[in-house]
């Protein structure tokens, strides 16, 4: 359609052209998704566990590795599901859903696509849930944010590509291709906010030109609309409507990036340049890890990278994130957070003895992954809709954990960080009434740690299952 000054506007694609898929109706709330990843266990000693609460229900006991969730308030926003279990078969096949048995190898690929393992890659073999989520309730154009904080893998050739280092994939033309995350913040700030609001004067005003032009545009071609519109069919005159209402709808989230700083959604501080990355340590170099070795810095790493995806979320730019803090067998340095001078898998084989030592260094190791979850959390809910509820209303968010404590089939020891007994998931928000009365925990025993990341999923509307394990947690939804 043509109007004054020559603009001219696109129309959709109408019954009177071809059919056409419905989409969403005008004036939907977004969804959002996140998937987020530990290269963490839970422990050795099922006596000690200080993850997992004692207290069934709601208002739960908050024990060392989730004290996050109670020290940023999130509790009301926050459940815990333990008891989990990822199944395991032989050195050469795996039932549904689950692993071989070779713990650090077959692990990941389970829990993120819910697919069984298979003996000649350590790389997922289905499509992740993050995908499987875009394809629901992302808006035209829009991409997932697909980012990993630890950078490298700090053992060996210290590589920063790798199957122990993805958590998304994708079937693209019938094919699963396995995506690379993107572990440099300034890289991932430039993607996303570099262009945000031009710093330059004239720039600037050149850009909010460009806006109020945008903004003008149905105006302008009222009358091609008019007569357009009275020569449609009842359907087709739905759609048209459709059609302008999303546009108002991209007017409404113009005005939210002009001017900065006003409002919820506002450009992120530019991070700077990356902090340098660390290098390999050898197993058992306890001054390698002294002198702060296999350590790129990543608080401040998983604050930016929280950062992004907070405010992506805010400003509609993405709807879906996974985020792997940590490689599957962190070997990430705590010396420069717990003053432990160890990496994280190290942790997970101390023996505990007589007290409770080992136990208690892998529950701050989750702790550490629990707080930058519970910060972006916390975030969300502080954050408003453009609904008038807040963002963690719209939002479903999922913390899985490589490993949980208990019996090793490898090794045949009855308690063992090589375990995937014991699982816990975390999951946080409120989309489609996810944890309505509240934050609450849940024992369920032996039951598939996937079971969460559908019920996620299902809570922002999608309506299948992640690969093939079936089922949800209908009690986190009352």
């Amino acid at each position: 359609m043509r109007g004054l000054g020559g603009v001219t506007l696109a129309l959709p694609f109408l019954e009177i052209m071809q059919p056409q898929r419905a989409t969403a109706a005008p004036g939907d709330v977004p969804m959002r998704y996140l998937y987020s990843f530990a290269g963490s266990s839970l422990g050795m000693d099922a006596t000690a566990d200080m993850v997992a609460p004692k207290q069934e229900g709601l208002a739960y006991d908050i024990t060392r590795g989730l004290q996050p969730i109670a020290d940023l308030g999130v509790q009301p926003h926050v459940s815990v599901v333990s008891g989990l279990k990822l199944p395991w078969g032989t050195v050469d096949t795996a039932p549904a859903g689950g692993r071989i048995v070779r713990f650090h190898a077959t692990s990941l690929c389970p829990l993120v696509c819910g697919m069984r393992s298979d003996p000649g890659t350590e790389a997922a073999t289905g499509q992740t849930s993050d995908w499987t989520v875009s394809q629901a309730i992302s808006a035209p154009g829009q991409s997932i944010m697909n980012f990993r904080v630890q950078p490298r893998f700090y053992r060996g050739g210290n590589e920063s590509t790798s199957a122990r280092g993805r958590i998304s994939a994708r079937i693209i033309d019938g094919k699963l291709q396995h995506e690379e995350p993107n572990f440099s913040p300034r890289s991932a700030w430039n993607s996303l906010f570099a262009n945000f609001i031009p710093t330059d004067p004239a720039e600037a005003l050149k850009a909010e030109f460009l806006l109020r032009r945008r903004k003008s545009i149905v105006d302008l071609v009222r009358g091609d609309t008019e007569r357009l519109v009275a020569k449609l069919g009842g359907a087709d005159q739905q759609r048209m409507q459709r059609h302008l209402d999303e546009l108002r709808a991209l007017e409404l989230r113009l005005q939210a990036v002009e001017p900065p700083g006003e409002g919820a959604c506002m450009q992120p501080a530019d991070p700077g340049d990356d902090p340098p990355e660390g290098g390999a340590i050898d197993n058992g170099d306890t001054n390698g890890y002294a002198n702060n070795g296999a350590w790129s810095n990543e608080e401040l790493r998983a604050e930016v990278f929280t950062n992004l995806v907070y405010m992506a979320f805010t400003c509609d730019l993405s709807r879906v994130a996974s985020l792997m803090y940590t490689w599957s067998q962190c070997f990430m340095n705590l010396n420069p957070v717990f003053d432990y001078p160890s990496d994280l898998h190290e942790l997970g084989h101390f023996s505990v003895g007589g007290g409770e030592v080992g136990t208690a260094a892998v529950a701050d190791g989750v702790s550490w992954h629990v707080k930058h979850f519970a910060r972006l959390t916390r975030l969300l809910a502080d954050t408003p809709d453009i609904d008038g509820t807040t963002v963690l209303d719209n939002t479903a968010m999922v913390l899985a954990f490589e490993g949980g404590h208990g019996y090793d089939p490898e090794g045949d020891k009855p308690d063992s960080a090589h375990s995937t007994e014991n699982m816990v998931v975390v999951i946080a928000g409120h989309a489609g009434g996810l944890n309505k009365s509240g934050g609450r925990h849940v024992i369920a025993t032996d039951r598939h740690p996937v079971e969460v990341v559908n019920t996620a999923m299902h809570s922002v509307g999608v309506a299948g299952d992640l690969g093939e394990v079936a089922g949800e947690f209908p009690e986190l939804f009352t």
